[in-house]
């Protein structure tokens, strides 16, 4: 057996038992879909995953450094996924960190180090990372998200109480625990910024594609001839290759880009200035985003998700009617529908569908109005019909390779094909069934 010192991170699902009995075919495709993206970070990183059982990963770093920001890489690409989802279906993480002396055998790593982590997790808020106060020493000047000082804990099978930090990861429950955060834009600041008539705060970039910034006959943000501060942003953003290849490029390169101006990286440098807690940053980045008429929806998910948690729904109605005024966009028309309750929002898509039959991710958000976990006890035949004609339209685009062009976040679009394939499959034999009856 050969000792060493390592530092160890730990992981497990929040209340994972729950999600499989309400859907165990479901979650346990998305835990495989969610531990390989964790496999990425912690392989970026320079981890090495040495035990998993469950729904839980223990895994090793060379330094305490490595092991949190492999943690923070997590836990905000869990974040980002789990918007596609409603809030009690999230797949959630609890993560711990710890460092000290290891045993290591047939690859597995035994010691007070590898026990500390896995009870410093279950100290962790959902979606939280919790840390030992030698790897908040070690690690307290050299990354700037904010840490809240949780004091000493006693955990089960540790003789002493932990002194645990936990980091002020924005959108957990933790956050309120930090010290007071950077405030939000005011309106007033919002619209000395645009000079124009978005709102508040901002969450989620947008990508850059030539071909599809919106400026086109069929979805036009102001006359050519004396283009907008946001055209000109726009007509300024060359790019040699794919700008979804360009993000993937730009977020594995890992580092603050400084002067980013196309899409991807201010979309990367946005998702950085989260992680960190640094809110303006962020706001300032997506602002720039949210104004340069583009296609991607999926930052536009994460600018709505943000609006809604700090300001609540009906911001996030104002800021998506307002934006889709200023630059109107086919994905600014799709949040700003989905900002609205039940049936309203569902005559909204059928109207974005009406006219625009080829948008797919319009199709996807329609199946999901018309689904039975989102319907209960309303859900009827109609109902199954519908949601297997819309999901049917949005695989489609994706067989002729059209669905692509609306993501810059190509794992998104592979789990939402996952996810369509599987509810569209199982439509398909409930007609058959229901039919043969």
């Amino acid at each position: 057996m050969r000792r060493r010192t390592a530092t160890i991170l730990a992981s497990d699902v929040v209340s994972f038992s729950r999600l499989v009995a309400e859907d165990e075919e479901g979650t346990l495709r998305r835990l495989t879909a969610y531990h390989r993206a964790c496999e990425t970070f912690i392989a970026r990183h320079g981890g090495r995953i040495f035990n998993t059982a469950g729904d839980s990963i223990m895994c090793e770093f060379e330094t305490p450094l490595k092991a949190v920001l492999a943690a923070i890489d997590i836990q905000e690409a869990i974040r980002a996924r789990n918007l596609s989802h409603p809030p009690h279906r999230w797949l959630q993480l609890r993560i711990g960190i710890s460092m000290g002396e290891v045993t290591e055998r047939n690859g597995d790593l035994l010691g007070m180090a590898v026990n500390l982590a896995s009870r410093l997790e279950t100290l962790a808020k959902p979606g939280g990372v919790c840390v030992s106060r030698a790897v908040h020493e070690a690690v307290a000047s050299e990354v700037s998200v904010p840490f809240v000082d949780l004091g000493e804990r006693a955990v089960k099978n540790i003789p002493a109480p932990i002194h645990t930090f936990a980091i002020a990861w924005p959108g957990t429950e933790i956050e309120a625990e930090a010290a007071r955060p950077v405030p939000f834009m005011n309106r007033k600041t919002a619209l000395w910024l645009g000079g124009a008539c978005l709102a508040l705060i901002l969450l989620a970039g947008a990508g850059l594609i030539g071909r599809h910034l919106a400026l086109s006959a069929a979805h036009p943000v102001a006359s050519m001839a004396n283009p907008s501060p946001a055209q000109q942003v726009a007509q300024g953003l060359v790019l040699s290759t794919n700008p979804a290849e360009t993000f993937s490029k730009v977020s594995q390169k890992g580092g603050l880009v400084e002067d980013a101006k196309s899409a991807p990286g201010l979309y990367y440098k946005a998702l950085l200035f989260e992680a960190k807690g640094e809110i303006s940053g962020a706001h300032r980045a997506y602002y720039n985003l949210a104004r340069m008429g583009l296609e991607f929806i999926d930052p536009h998910l994460r600018y709505a998700a943000l609006v809604r948690e700090h300001e609540g729904p009906a911001m996030a109605r104002q800021v998506y009617a307002e934006l889709h005024e200023d630059a109107p966009t086919r994905a600014t028309a799709l949040l700003h529908a989905l900002q609205f309750d039940a049936m309203e929002r569902e005559a909204k898509l059928r109207a974005l569908v009406k006219e625009h039959p080829d948008f797919a991710p319009a199709h996807y958000f329609l199946a999901e109005e018309h689904a039975e976990e989102r319907l209960g006890v309303w859900y009827s035949q109609k109902d199954r019909q519908i949601e297997l004609a819309s999901l049917t339209a949005f695989l489609k685009a994706h067989q002729e390779g059209k669905l692509d062009d609306f993501f810059l976040d190509h794992a998104l679009v592979m789990e939402w094909v996952e996810q369509a394939r599987d509810k569209r499959d199982q439509l398909e034999d409930q007609l058959t069934s229901a039919s043969a009856g």
